[in-house]
């Protein structure tokens, strides 16, 4: 179990993914029959080298990462490929935060560390655990750039297949919720997921009953926990992403479904005046509207491209109070309507 290599006077570039993953995914897809000498020549073409492997903890671009998952998708030919990749990923394959949640006592400490330690796996990962009336609901997306279906499946297909592992059940009571339009094939959604399937959902999601995250770890090992959450604790305060702008469209991502939160009160919720965000935000060389029409912007180009949701719905998912507000709003943006986007 190496704890890899740690260098905090590294500078990294702020949207990376854990090399560990990478390279976890390009096993499942020489475990799913992608060839190795076809992988090689993907990683040669994206100019992800050999540095990949020389330590656990190095990063890789997102971009890089996108691009390389986008190719084996390609390759496999199959539109389960994420959920078939994140099926055979490893504990390993998220490092410091595999390790600590494979040692916890329950399900339920091991997901909670999702949330805190998600920048070592990927720093646009975006996981809120929320409990309603019994029902644990783990609820997933990015903070902003492309949404891939591919990317959703293979997150919530490593959830379900560890938790599996971890605690030796075969299977475990849950409903799964992906906001992607559903498969043509069914079979390895309902192999890895089970058959309370929802799609074209507002988030992607998972449900559990509060009762299921009470079940036992079966190699929990505090020991191990320990030393494993503090090595999380130093590697994501290395490569955390600080920016007040990227918290600031995390927050604003999670709110919009309510409504467009106004600045005064994202700033309350981020213990800050509103008058220090305008200033900090102002360092960073952008503002607060550019924020929220971004998000909105990336969001509303997902909708229309991977889900069948109707323009109104994406206008309420959006915070817009009006249909007419959400396409005089994609018009300034794109130059076109979310009308003739959907048609094309």
């Amino acid at each position: 179990m190496p704890v890899g290599q740690k260098n905090k006077n590294t500078l990294m570039p702020r949207d990376t993914v854990a090399a560990s993953l990478v390279t976890g995914v390009i096993t499942a897809a020489q475990a799913s029959g992608v060839d190795e000498r076809v992988i090689a020549s993907i990683l040669d073409e994206l100019g992800i080298g050999e540095a990949l492997y020389d330590a656990p903890t190095s990063r890789v671009e997102r971009e890089g990462f996108i691009a390389l998952l986008t190719a084996i998708e390609k390759v496999m030919g199959d539109e389960a490929a994420g959920v078939r990749l994140g099926g055979e990923l490893a504990v390993s394959s998220f490092n410091a935060l595999g390790y600590a949640a494979a040692s916890c006592n329950t399900l339920f400490e091991a997901l909670q560390l999702i949330p805190k330690y998600e920048t070592l796996v990927m720093t646009r990962g975006c996981t809120e655990i929320v409990l309603l009336d019994g029902v644990v609901d783990v609820r997933w997306s990015l903070k902003s750039g492309q949404y891939l279906a591919i990317l959703e499946d293979l997150f919530l297909a490593v959830w379900v297949t560890l938790g599996k592992r971890l605690t030796g059940r075969d299977e475990l009571k849950m409903a799964v919720c992906f906001s992607h339009r559903p498969p043509a094939c069914m079979a390895a959604w309902h192999e890895v997921f089970g058959s309370d399937l929802l799609f074209e959902q507002s988030i992607a999601s998972i449900r559990f009953d509060a009762d299921l995250l009470a079940l036992p770890i079966l190699k929990s090992d505090p020991f191990v926990h320990r030393v494993m959450a503090k090595e999380a604790d130093e590697l994501a305060s290395a490569i955390d992403d600080c920016s007040v702008s990227s918290q600031v469209a995390s927050n604003i991502l999670k709110q919009l479904p309510r409504g467009e939160p106004s600045q005064k009160a994202l700033a309350s919720r981020m213990n800050v005046s509103e008058r220090t965000l305008r200033r900090r935000l102002q360092e960073e060389s952008t503002t607060y509207q550019a924020i929220v029409d971004t998000v909105r912007q990336e969001r509303a180009a997902y909708y229309l491209r991977e889900t069948t949701l109707s323009l109104l719905e994406i206008s309420m998912l959006l915070g817009y109070q009006q249909l007419t507000a959400f396409n005089a709003a994609y018009k300034r943006w794109t130059g076109s309507s979310p009308g003739s986007v959907r048609s094309s």
